[in-house]
């Protein structure tokens, strides 16, 4: 058998799918992390994690790489700076960072200091958001988007803000709140820049796919747009409706459900550019997705589409329509957070117990002397000594069959307390020879999958999942989870992980593996001794401004 390497482990986490090019495995075995793609310098994890230790600086660690920060923002507007001069677009791209996906100050200090030179914006959804993207703004000019929902104060602080030179748009989102910046914009003298958010039709896919239709908690209607404009055009506020914004849910999944509702939108931006309003921008909103299992699917954890594909589809869709009509084009603006932050926060922390087979009894005595065992005992002995690979599935059947017979006959009083712990032994040892014989299977059929769970072990790890990553119990979300170090050995255990916290839920069952989703993480045997550190991946996005206290663990 070949000797395993750091390809091999590669293969099985799939971090050359889900990585972007900023994960890889050194010759010693151990995660590293890239500053941009394809950098020849790298940050060993497990030497960085080892130094901090020696610091006094305790696991769970949360590692942010501002680094990678930048070079995501430098990704985006490349992409779209190359599809602009493919397609000929006579306008410009300009992204806007969504401060709700994660507002640590260094994380928002960044991205602003980051996206100047791509003339970079912030959008904002609520009275602190703006707050803080105003002080962001302060002596950098940063454009600011105010989208969700917008009381007398919030709307009062945009009027003044824009009074003394900030480049804010107001987007309206229900009909309410128009009258709101009417009333209030005559009572201050202030006439603001103005956008509104439109219903589509289209909806995109997976968990977030609500946020789009037109049963979405935000926008108006087609007839609400129309009334909103007859009230611009009423009140002589027209011309300072600038932007267009659409919005049909974070992590689309499929690149058609894009297409879709490009059309629909920018058919809206030019009937209304036809009406006469001087529309000047066209937000297309988030959406731009992660692929954090790597399977480049249409899959909610993945997207079938890359980075360049989004670009190129955008730009090519907005400009066919616009050319088809005779209408200029817009300057376009997308809100892409997700595919921003993602990548550029690591969870590192360490295994602090298993609950490993090695101390089960043995009885190995029994498989050469089983006349005094029961009749259901010994079938089990005689399926061990007989299995092979054409058998396997019938004798994982009656493997189940009988163990659940063995626990009925114990509950009726027909079976000893020692001849179920044999049964209980005798079913492990089955299950670990039929492993041997499916890990040669590629891939495992699902079927088969099932009997690999009874050989899974609990590796108790020092961290919280509803402190550190609450989207993984909450909604199901997977994020690329490797141990950081010893990945140029072949893994030897199945594993599921279970955080500290004194909760049934704290448990996480569901994996990115070679193809695909799977059911257990493949982890080493903790030598005596040994700090075995695992990394959790991918979770700068939401996790660390939605995660609780749960159990006070901080």
């Amino acid at each position: 058998m070949p000797k395993w390497s750091i390809n091999d482990s590669s293969k099985i986490y799939n971090i050359d799918n889900w990585g972007a090019e900023l994960f890889s495995i050194n010759k010693k075995g151990n995660v590293c992390v890239h500053p941009s793609p394809n950098s020849k310098y790298s940050i060993d994890l497990k030497v960085l994690v080892d130094d901090l230790i020696k610091r006094k600086i305790k696991p769970p660690i949360l590692l942010r790489f501002m680094n990678i920060l930048e070079g995501r923002i430098a990704s985006i507007a490349r992409v779209f700076k190359n599809a602009i001069h493919d397609n000929n677009y006579p306008a410009k791209y300009q992204t806007f960072y969504p401060i709700k996906v994660n507002q640590q100050r260094q994380v928002v200090e960044a991205i602003a200091n980051f996206g100047k030179k791509y003339n970079m914006g912030l959008e904002v959804g609520s009275k602190p958001e703006l707050v803080a993207a105003i002080s962001m703004s302060t002596g950098n000019n940063i454009p600011i988007i105010c989208n969700g929902y917008k009381d007398t104060e919030f709307i009062e602080t945009v009027l003044y803000a824009s009074k003394i030179g900030y480049d804010i748009t107001i987007v309206v989102e229900k009909l309410f709140e128009l009258e709101k910046i009417i009333q209030l914009s005559k009572k201050t003298g202030i006439v603001p820049n103005l956008g509104i958010r439109v219903k589509l039709s289209s909806k995109g896919t997976g968990k977030w796919a609500t946020s789009g239709g037109e049963d979405a908690k935000f926008g108006l209607r087609i007839s609400e747009l129309m009334a909103a404009c007859d009230i611009l055009k009423n009140q002589g506020m027209i011309g300072n409706l600038r932007l267009l914004h659409f919005h049909i849910g974070s992590q689309i999944t499929k690149i058609d459900k894009v297409k879709n509702a490009l059309i629909e939108g920018t058919r809206i931006y030019v009937e209304m550019k036809k009406m006469g309003v001087n529309l000047q921008y066209l937000d297309i909103g988030g959406g731009l997705g992660v692929d954090y299992d790597g399977s480049k699917s249409s899959y909610f954890s993945s997207v079938n589409y890359s980075i360049e594909e989004y670009a190129n589809d955008v730009i090519y869709q907005v400009k066919n329509i616009c050319d088809e009509a005779q209408v200029e084009c817009p300057n376009i603006i997308s809100e892409s957070g997700r595919a921003t932050v993602a990548h550029y926060s690591v969870l590192v922390t360490n295994v602090l117990n298993t609950n490993t087979q090695n101390l089960m009894p043995d009885f190995e005595e029994v498989l050469n002397q089983t006349e005094k065992l029961s009749p259901t005992v010994k079938k089990l002995v005689d399926i061990y000594k007989s299995i092979d690979r054409y058998s396997l599935r019938e004798d994982f059947h009656d493997t189940i069959q009988l163990i659940q017979e063995a626990v009925s006959l114990f509950n009726l009083g027909y079976l000893n307390l020692q001849d179920r712990a044999i049964a209980e032994w005798l079913y492990s040892k089955i299950i670990r020879k039929m492993n041997s014989i499916v890990e040669k299977l590629k891939p495992i059929p699902e079927e088969l999958q099932n009997f690999q769970l009874s050989l899974r072990q609990t590796y108790f790890v020092n961290f919280s999942l509803f402190q550190s990553i609450p989207d993984s119990w909450a909604i199901d979300q997977l994020f690329p989870i490797v141990p950081i170090q010893r990945l140029n050995q072949k893994p030897d255990v199945i594993a599921s992980i279970a955080d500290i916290t004194c909760d049934s839920d704290g448990e996480i069952t569901s994996f990115v593996g070679e193809h695909g989703r799977t059911k257990f993480l493949p982890l080493h045997k903790i030598r005596k001794d040994e700090d075995y550190y695992i990394g959790f991946f991918l979770i700068g996005a939401y996790q660390e401004i939605l995660g609780d206290m749960h159990n006070l663990f901080g």
